[in-house]
């Protein structure tokens, strides 16, 4: 067994790293910049087209830096996922990029295949425009058309291959969604069509579809972390690139199996996990006073059991160490509010640095059997607030410890 601790970077067959991670940028976009450019805390940036209008890439200086260095360390999401249909929602930005499907009024131009396929060419030379190094193809959502949905890839290879500029990378993008990942012979259908015909890109943006029943934070379904940790090691082996988007921390199940490229970081719970609903219609999440969340038990603590825990055993039996903002939060004098940046510092600065310590092992079974400690050492602390009369329900813990293991274990 691995002696973990607190300390996660003191490993035996540490090396360069090649997984990076992207900060997801959406609503309070600026607490990322922050946290990249004065903690450095990620290594870039997504920015998305929900939370962006496309006037804002114009701009000389955004949020303090100035438009080149910020966009040299950047992709765009341009998140067609919804297609004409995210017309309809009442809040975003999708309608104000002019070439968007989302700008499409009812009753106008049909979507045929041409015009989506124009559409997406529009979108590869605005961030050619943009001066992007790395650029996201965008596309929209299936739910289950795969020949479709392969269909509209080969139009825009074909396209690229004629098209394609030097030093720039592409990243196709690939919303996966729910219903596909609980079906293994669509993962395999779609597998077969990704890898199987000459592709022109360099890679893979990646996000898979959840669906999060009462207050659990994650998806702990074996088969769908099963097909999802699939799809990302096919990927590699075949030489692609891979970037996995929305990504919560359920990442550090993923990233014990496969070698991932780039894994994003965010901050609010929609950056987190990929919901096709988001694209269709105005949800509101209600309000919350947030999360604390906690390297040692790698979960989410609701922020009104902090007392509770306080009270009982000691705010140290959870808090994260040489972490600042997780010192700031927890100083008993605090008054948590969710749209604090240091509440959610907190965790983009714990998961880089869990990300990070996972990937430093180069060796794939070396880095399980790691990865498989880090959770039986949470388990097992979350065993010992157990036998303390401390219950934190809304975090599942009890479930997404059995799974985690069971699905490293098939791998």
């Amino acid at each position: 067994m691995y002696q973990i601790g607190r300390d996660l970077f003191k490993t035996c067959t540490l090396k360069l790293l090649d997984m990076q991670t992207l900060h997801l940028l959406g609503h309070c976009s600026n607490w990322n910049v922050d946290a990249y450019f004065e903690n450095s805390i990620g290594d870039g940036f997504i920015f998305t087209a929900y939370s962006h209008k496309e006037d804002f890439f114009r701009k000389k200086v955004i949020y303090g830096q100035s438009a080149p260095k910020i966009l040299s360390h950047s992709l765009l999401d341009l998140q067609y996922y919804g297609k004409r249909e995210s017309s309809k929602i009442g809040r975003g930005n999708l309608s104000s990029y002019s070439f968007h499907p989302a700008s499409i009024d009812d009753g106008s131009e049909d979507q045929t295949n041409l015009y989506l396929v124009q559409r997406i060419i529009d979108g590869i030379r605005f961030q050619r425009n943009l001066g992007l190094k790395r650029i996201i193809i965008p596309i929209h959502y299936e739910d289950s058309t795969i020949s479709g949905f392969l269909g509209y890839i080969k139009e825009i290879n074909r396209w690229l291959k004629e098209n394609k500029e030097n030093g720039i990378e592409y990243y196709m993008s690939l919303p996966i969604s729910y219903v596909m990942l609980m079906n293994n012979d669509n993962v395999e259908r779609l597998l077969a069509g990704l890898v199987h015909f000459d592709m022109t890109f360099e890679g893979y943006y990646v996000a898979f579809e959840t669906r999060l029943e009462g207050l659990s934070k994650l998806n702990t379904n074996y088969r769908y972390l099963s097909n999802a940790i699939r799809i990302l090691s096919v990927l590699k082996k075949q030489k692609f690139k891979t970037i996995l988007s929305y990504a919560n921390w359920d990442a550090i199940l993923f990233l014990a199996t496969t070698d991932i490229d780039y894994i994003t970081i965010a901050t609010y719970e929609n950056l987190r996990n990929f919901n096709i609903r988001r694209f269709l219609k105005s949800d509101s999440g209600g309000p919350s006073k947030g999360w604390y969340f906690s390297e040692v038990i790698l979960a989410m603590i609701k922020a009104d059991n902090l007392n509770y825990i306080r009270d009982r055993v000691g705010i140290e039996a959870i808090s994260n160490r040489k972490n600042i903002f997780s010192d700031i939060i927890l100083d008993e004098k605090y008054l948590w509010v969710n749209q604090k940046p240091d509440i959610h510092k907190n965790y983009l600065l714990a998961i880089d640095r869990l990300l990070k310590s996972i990937a430093s092992f180069e060796d794939l079974m070396e880095r399980k059997k790691f990865v498989e400690s880090l959770i039986i050492k949470a388990q097992e602390h979350y065993q010992s607030l157990r036998r303390n009369k401390i219950v934190i329900g809304e975090i599942g813990a009890e479930g997404h410890y059995h799974d985690w293991l069971r699905v490293i274990d098939g791998f």
